[in-house]
This record gives structure tokens, sequence and C-alpha cells, in this order.
């Protein structure tokens, strides 16, 4: 067997949870998990390994229906974008649990901007079922808290225009930076 052919079976027929049980901690300094919120209905804490596989899962529901319809093939196609994000050394991740239920999560990665430390957010998802409940919203408090404590001065994202999710995020006190453009080039 070639070495790119152990590579791939490795990403592609093992859970993701195994995968990075393997190399998270490595890669992250990461080693527990840190509850920072829980009430009656909803526990919010940092991602771990164990939060992967329902993450993958979740992840393709959301984004394979209204009002994303994206085309994500296989389970294994979205859970190799994850793995690409978990792995970035600057990674930071946070779930949210309703009892058993994954409910919220959100992936970013940490960046050394000049006007201070920030989080670009690479993906923010609420189960569908779950959406328009307070949530997301809670969820997105929860992590303001937590980077402010370590001395960020902002949250940066990219969503579509038009729809619910850019509501959401100018209801949660982002904005449309009117200096910036996203430019993109099909190959």
């Amino acid at each position: 067997m070639s070495i790119k052919t152990a590579v791939k079976d490795h990403f592609s027929y093992s859970p993701i949870s195994r995968h990075l049980k393997n190399h998270f901690d490595y890669l992250h300094g990461f080693s527990g998990m840190k509850l920072v919120y829980q009430d009656e209905t909803l526990l919010m804490r940092k991602f771990t390994v164990q939060d992967a596989d329902k993450c993958a899962k979740l992840f393709k529901e959301v984004f394979s229906e209204y009002p994303w319809y994206d085309n994500w093939v296989s389970l294994e196609q979205a859970r190799t974008y994850l793995i690409e994000l978990i792995e970035n050394p600057v990674f930071e991740g946070y779930v949210a649990y309703s009892g058993l239920k994954l409910v919220a999560v959100c992936f970013g990665h940490r960046r050394s901007w000049w006007m201070g430390k920030e989080l670009f957010i690479d993906e923010f998802y609420v189960r569908n079922e779950s959406q328009g409940n307070g949530i997301g919203t809670r969820m997105m408090g929860y992590i303001k808290k937590q980077l402010i404590e370590e001395d960020y001065t902002r949250l940066v994202l990219l969503t579509n225009n038009g729809i619910p999710a850019e509501e959401f995020y100018i209801k949660n006190g982002f904005y449309n930076n009117q200096d910036r453009t996203v430019m993109v080039k099909d190959l």
C-alpha cells in the first residue's frame, strides 16, 4: 500500500473522533473539557474530540437544507472539511447540547490582527428544528464572554446576503463592513 493510499484510508474510513484522539491534544495542547454554561435546558462548552462525529453529522444536516442547500454528497466529505478546520493550529471550537443532543456548533480560528486578537468564525450552525429558540444567541454570548476574558477584540465571519443567518448576526451585534468585499475566482 502506498503512503498516499494509507493516508487517504486513514482520513476516509476511520471515525473522525478516532483520528482526532490521536492528534488533537498535540495540535492544540487541550486536555479536558471546560464547562462554561449550564442551565436546565442547555450545556455549552469547548469542543472536544468526542464531539467530532456529531458535529460532522449535524453540519451535513444543517447545510444541506434551507436556506443553504449545499450539496454535501456524503458524510465523509463533510468530515474531511471539518477535520481541516479542527487541525488548524489556531482552531477554536465550541458546542452546545440540549440533553444528549448536539444543538449548536461554532468552529473558528484565532488571528493576531493589527487591531488586536480576533476570532474568525469559519462555521456557526444550529440544528434546524432548534433555530429561532435563542440557542444561537446564547451560544454567541458565551463565545463573546470567553473571548473578552482572553483579551480578544472582535469576531469576524462571512455569510450570505438576504438569508435568516444575516439577520441573526445583525441582531447579535455584527455589522456589514462596507470597506470589504469577498473576492472569488473559479478555477
